[in-house]
Protein backbone atom coordinates (compact mmCIF):
# COMPACT_ATOMS: atom_id res chain seq x y z
CA UNK A 1 0.00 0.00 0.00
CA UNK A 2 1.06 3.11 -0.94
CA UNK A 3 0.37 6.73 0.88
CA UNK A 4 -0.14 10.46 -0.46
CA UNK A 5 0.85 13.12 1.54
CA UNK A 6 -0.69 16.49 0.77
CA UNK A 7 -0.28 19.82 2.10
CA UNK A 8 -3.80 22.72 1.00
CA UNK A 9 -4.92 25.78 2.15
CA UNK A 10 -7.83 24.72 4.43
CA UNK A 11 -10.16 26.24 2.27
CA UNK A 12 -9.57 23.53 -0.37
CA UNK A 13 -9.58 20.93 2.69
CA UNK A 14 -13.51 19.65 1.57
CA UNK A 15 -12.54 19.51 -1.97
CA UNK A 16 -9.91 17.95 -2.50
CA UNK A 17 -10.69 15.06 -0.02
CA UNK A 18 -13.60 14.43 -2.34
CA UNK A 19 -11.61 14.33 -5.33
CA UNK A 20 -9.00 11.73 -3.28
CA UNK A 21 -12.31 9.91 -2.33
CA UNK A 22 -13.64 9.70 -6.11
CA UNK A 23 -9.98 8.12 -6.78
CA UNK A 24 -10.72 5.35 -4.48
CA UNK A 25 -8.72 6.13 -1.61
CA UNK A 26 -8.72 3.39 1.18
CA UNK A 27 -8.95 6.22 3.52
CA UNK A 28 -8.08 9.67 4.32
CA UNK A 29 -6.42 11.10 7.66
CA UNK A 30 -6.65 14.78 8.51
CA UNK A 31 -4.54 17.34 10.36
CA UNK A 32 -5.40 20.72 10.00
CA UNK A 33 -2.76 23.70 11.38
CA UNK A 34 -3.01 27.04 12.77
CA UNK A 35 -1.70 28.56 10.10
CA UNK A 36 -4.94 27.81 7.96
CA UNK A 37 -3.28 25.08 5.85
CA UNK A 38 -4.09 21.21 6.08
CA UNK A 39 -2.38 18.03 5.76
CA UNK A 40 -3.95 14.88 3.88
CA UNK A 41 -2.81 11.28 3.91
CA UNK A 42 -4.72 9.35 1.72
CA UNK A 43 -3.95 5.99 1.20
CA UNK A 44 -3.98 3.83 -2.45
CA UNK A 45 -3.26 0.28 -3.63
CA UNK A 46 -0.38 2.12 -5.99
CA UNK A 47 1.15 5.38 -7.13
CA UNK A 48 -0.67 7.61 -9.74
CA UNK A 49 0.68 11.10 -11.28
CA UNK A 50 -0.05 13.64 -8.85
CA UNK A 51 0.45 16.69 -11.77
CA UNK A 52 -3.27 17.15 -10.97
CA UNK A 53 -2.59 19.31 -8.01
CA UNK A 54 0.03 21.48 -8.94
CA UNK A 55 -0.15 24.09 -6.34
CA UNK A 56 -0.31 21.77 -3.91
CA UNK A 57 2.87 19.67 -1.66
CA UNK A 58 2.76 15.87 -2.10
CA UNK A 59 4.69 13.19 -1.31
CA UNK A 60 4.28 9.36 -1.54
CA UNK A 61 5.21 6.81 0.94
CA UNK A 62 5.49 3.30 1.32
CA UNK A 63 3.53 1.16 3.35
CA UNK A 64 3.50 -2.37 4.49
CA UNK A 65 0.85 -4.99 4.06
CA UNK A 66 -0.57 -4.84 7.62
CA UNK A 67 -0.80 -1.69 6.95
CA UNK A 68 -3.23 -2.19 3.56
CA UNK A 69 -5.24 -4.89 5.64
CA UNK A 70 -5.85 -2.30 8.69
CA UNK A 71 -7.32 0.04 6.22
CA UNK A 72 -9.92 -2.66 4.76
CA UNK A 73 -11.40 -2.85 7.45
CA UNK A 74 -12.50 0.10 7.57
CA UNK A 75 -14.33 -0.73 3.84
CA UNK A 76 -18.00 -2.21 4.77
CA UNK A 77 -20.56 -3.69 2.64
CA UNK A 78 -23.59 -0.97 2.01
CA UNK A 79 -26.83 -0.59 0.72
CA UNK A 80 -27.45 2.14 -1.64
CA UNK A 81 -31.03 3.22 -2.24
CA UNK A 82 -33.31 0.31 -2.78
CA UNK A 83 -31.96 -2.13 -4.69
CA UNK A 84 -28.17 -1.81 -4.55
CA UNK A 85 -25.52 -3.55 -2.03
CA UNK A 86 -22.22 -2.60 -2.50
CA UNK A 87 -19.60 -5.31 -1.08
CA UNK A 88 -15.51 -4.30 -1.47
CA UNK A 89 -14.10 -6.85 -3.89
CA UNK A 90 -12.22 -8.76 -1.48
CA UNK A 91 -15.20 -9.45 0.36
CA UNK A 92 -17.72 -12.35 -0.24
CA UNK A 93 -20.62 -11.17 1.80
CA UNK A 94 -24.13 -12.26 0.15
CA UNK A 95 -26.70 -9.55 -0.47
CA UNK A 96 -29.50 -9.59 1.43
CA UNK A 97 -32.64 -10.49 -0.10
CA UNK A 98 -34.52 -8.21 -2.68
CA UNK A 99 -30.73 -6.32 -3.37
CA UNK A 100 -27.98 -6.39 -6.19
CA UNK A 101 -24.86 -7.26 -5.38
CA UNK A 102 -22.29 -4.32 -7.24
CA UNK A 103 -18.64 -5.23 -6.19
CA UNK A 104 -16.87 -2.51 -5.41
CA UNK A 105 -12.88 -1.68 -6.63
CA UNK A 106 -10.44 0.02 -5.22
CA UNK A 107 -8.27 1.87 -7.52
CA UNK A 108 -7.00 5.17 -9.29
CA UNK A 109 -10.16 5.55 -11.29
CA UNK A 110 -12.70 7.83 -10.22
CA UNK A 111 -15.86 6.46 -8.48
CA UNK A 112 -15.09 3.55 -6.27
CA UNK A 113 -19.14 3.37 -5.22
CA UNK A 114 -18.41 4.73 -1.84
CA UNK A 115 -18.29 8.80 -2.60
CA UNK A 116 -21.26 11.06 -2.29
CA UNK A 117 -21.76 11.71 -5.94
CA UNK A 118 -21.34 7.97 -6.74
CA UNK A 119 -24.18 6.72 -4.69
CA UNK A 120 -26.36 9.18 -5.69
CA UNK A 121 -26.14 8.25 -9.28
CA UNK A 122 -26.77 5.01 -8.00
CA UNK A 123 -29.97 6.02 -6.21
CA UNK A 124 -30.87 7.95 -9.64
CA UNK A 125 -30.33 5.06 -11.66
CA UNK A 126 -32.53 2.41 -9.93
CA UNK A 127 -35.88 4.97 -10.47
CA UNK A 128 -34.83 5.90 -14.10
CA UNK A 129 -33.34 2.99 -15.95
CA UNK A 130 -35.90 0.06 -16.88
CA UNK A 131 -34.75 -3.13 -18.69
CA UNK A 132 -33.69 -3.51 -22.50
CA UNK A 133 -32.57 0.53 -22.00
CA UNK A 134 -29.38 1.52 -23.84
CA UNK A 135 -27.20 2.91 -21.28
CA UNK A 136 -24.13 5.23 -21.41
CA UNK A 137 -21.79 6.41 -18.83
CA UNK A 138 -19.86 9.84 -19.61
CA UNK A 139 -16.87 9.90 -17.73
CA UNK A 140 -16.37 5.91 -16.14
CA UNK A 141 -14.32 6.63 -13.91
CA UNK A 142 -13.83 2.58 -12.52
CA UNK A 143 -16.97 1.71 -14.34
CA UNK A 144 -19.14 0.88 -11.62
CA UNK A 145 -22.14 2.48 -13.21
CA UNK A 146 -22.10 0.16 -15.84
CA UNK A 147 -21.94 -2.86 -14.08
CA UNK A 148 -25.19 -1.13 -12.27
CA UNK A 149 -26.55 -0.84 -15.36
CA UNK A 150 -26.26 -4.68 -16.32
CA UNK A 151 -27.31 -5.48 -12.93
CA UNK A 152 -30.79 -3.24 -13.70
CA UNK A 153 -31.03 -4.86 -17.33
CA UNK A 154 -29.65 -2.70 -20.04
CA UNK A 155 -29.22 -4.14 -22.91
CA UNK A 156 -26.50 -1.99 -24.51
CA UNK A 157 -24.11 -0.79 -22.02
CA UNK A 158 -21.13 2.11 -23.56
CA UNK A 159 -18.42 4.20 -21.92
CA UNK A 160 -15.70 6.35 -22.26
CA UNK A 161 -13.74 8.56 -20.34
CA UNK A 162 -10.47 11.39 -21.51
CA UNK A 163 -8.52 9.73 -18.45
CA UNK A 164 -6.29 6.38 -19.78
CA UNK A 165 -5.79 5.20 -16.65
CA UNK A 166 -9.58 5.06 -15.77
CA UNK A 167 -10.31 3.30 -19.08
CA UNK A 168 -7.86 0.71 -18.15
CA UNK A 169 -8.92 0.32 -14.83
CA UNK A 170 -12.67 -0.16 -16.18
CA UNK A 171 -11.34 -2.60 -18.61
CA UNK A 172 -9.97 -4.43 -15.63
CA UNK A 173 -13.46 -4.93 -14.22
CA UNK A 174 -16.22 -6.36 -16.16
CA UNK A 175 -16.04 -3.36 -18.89
CA UNK A 176 -18.55 -2.65 -21.30
CA UNK A 177 -18.11 -3.99 -25.17
CA UNK A 178 -18.05 -0.15 -25.60
CA UNK A 179 -15.38 1.74 -24.39
CA UNK A 180 -13.17 3.89 -25.39
CA UNK A 181 -10.38 6.65 -24.23
CA UNK A 182 -12.45 10.05 -25.19
CA UNK A 183 -15.97 12.18 -24.97
CA UNK A 184 -19.26 11.47 -26.00
CA UNK A 185 -19.20 13.97 -29.30
CA UNK A 186 -18.09 10.70 -30.59
CA UNK A 187 -21.45 9.01 -30.47
CA UNK A 188 -24.18 9.20 -32.54
CA UNK A 189 -27.04 11.52 -31.95
CA UNK A 190 -29.95 9.91 -29.90
CA UNK A 191 -28.34 6.49 -29.69
CA UNK A 192 -28.91 5.67 -25.90
CA UNK A 193 -32.10 6.22 -23.61
CA UNK A 194 -30.37 6.50 -20.45
CA UNK A 195 -26.87 8.99 -19.84
CA UNK A 196 -25.25 8.98 -16.83
CA UNK A 197 -22.34 11.65 -16.55
CA UNK A 198 -20.57 12.20 -12.62
CA UNK A 199 -18.53 15.05 -13.52
CA UNK A 200 -17.66 18.62 -12.05
CA UNK A 201 -19.63 21.28 -12.72
CA UNK A 202 -17.33 23.03 -15.04
CA UNK A 203 -16.82 19.75 -17.19
CA UNK A 204 -20.61 19.34 -17.20
CA UNK A 205 -21.15 22.63 -18.58
CA UNK A 206 -18.36 22.32 -21.46
CA UNK A 207 -20.35 18.73 -22.32
CA UNK A 208 -23.97 20.09 -22.43
CA UNK A 209 -24.82 20.24 -25.71
CA UNK A 210 -23.56 17.15 -26.87
CA UNK A 211 -24.69 15.16 -23.43
CA UNK A 212 -28.21 16.38 -24.95
CA UNK A 213 -27.41 15.29 -28.38
CA UNK A 214 -26.59 11.76 -27.67
CA UNK A 215 -30.34 11.52 -25.44
CA UNK A 216 -32.92 9.12 -27.30
CA UNK A 217 -36.47 10.78 -27.60
CA UNK A 218 -37.82 10.24 -24.14
CA UNK A 219 -34.39 9.81 -23.17
CA UNK A 220 -33.45 10.30 -19.52
CA UNK A 221 -30.07 12.29 -18.55
CA UNK A 222 -28.42 11.74 -14.88
CA UNK A 223 -25.66 14.38 -13.99
CA UNK A 224 -24.27 14.75 -10.73
CA UNK A 225 -21.05 16.01 -9.38
CA UNK A 226 -21.04 19.58 -8.91
CA UNK A 227 -21.95 21.80 -6.08
CA UNK A 228 -25.37 23.50 -5.53
CA UNK A 229 -24.60 26.81 -6.58
CA UNK A 230 -23.72 25.00 -10.67
CA UNK A 231 -27.66 23.30 -10.53
CA UNK A 232 -29.85 26.19 -11.80
CA UNK A 233 -26.50 27.14 -14.57
CA UNK A 234 -26.41 23.52 -15.50
CA UNK A 235 -30.65 23.55 -15.77
CA UNK A 236 -30.70 26.64 -17.43
CA UNK A 237 -27.67 25.10 -19.92
CA UNK A 238 -29.24 21.84 -20.84
CA UNK A 239 -32.92 23.16 -21.33
CA UNK A 240 -34.32 20.08 -20.25
CA UNK A 241 -37.26 19.45 -17.68
CA UNK A 242 -36.22 18.21 -14.15
CA UNK A 243 -37.73 14.86 -13.89
CA UNK A 244 -36.29 13.83 -10.56
CA UNK A 245 -33.51 14.81 -8.01
CA UNK A 246 -31.78 13.51 -4.78
CA UNK A 247 -29.29 15.39 -2.62
CA UNK A 248 -27.11 14.39 0.02
CA UNK A 249 -23.76 15.98 1.65
CA UNK A 250 -24.02 18.63 -0.13
CA UNK A 251 -24.34 17.55 -3.81
CA UNK A 252 -27.17 16.17 -5.90
CA UNK A 253 -27.75 13.90 -8.85
CA UNK A 254 -30.36 15.12 -11.50
CA UNK A 255 -32.58 13.05 -13.97
CA UNK A 256 -33.00 15.70 -17.08
CA UNK A 257 -35.42 14.24 -19.32
CA UNK A 258 -35.75 14.91 -23.45
CA UNK A 259 -38.93 15.53 -24.96
CA UNK A 260 -40.42 12.73 -27.35
CA UNK A 261 -41.42 9.35 -26.98
CA UNK A 262 -41.55 7.94 -23.41
CA UNK A 263 -42.04 11.06 -21.77
CA UNK A 264 -43.96 10.89 -18.67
Amino acid sequence: MESLRLRCPARDKDLLIAELSELGTLGIAEEDSPDGWSTLEAYFERRFDTARWPSYQSEWKAHDPAAAAAWQRHWEPVTVGERFFLVPDWRDDPAPPGRLRLVVHAGQASGSGYSTPTQLVLRALEEVLRPEDRFLDAGTGSGILCEAARLLGARRIAACDIDPVAVAEARRFKAPAQLWIGSPRSVRAASFDVVAANLNGHTLHSLHKELARVLAPGGRLVICGFKPHWRDLLVQAFGLPVAGSVAAEGYCALTLQAAGAGTA
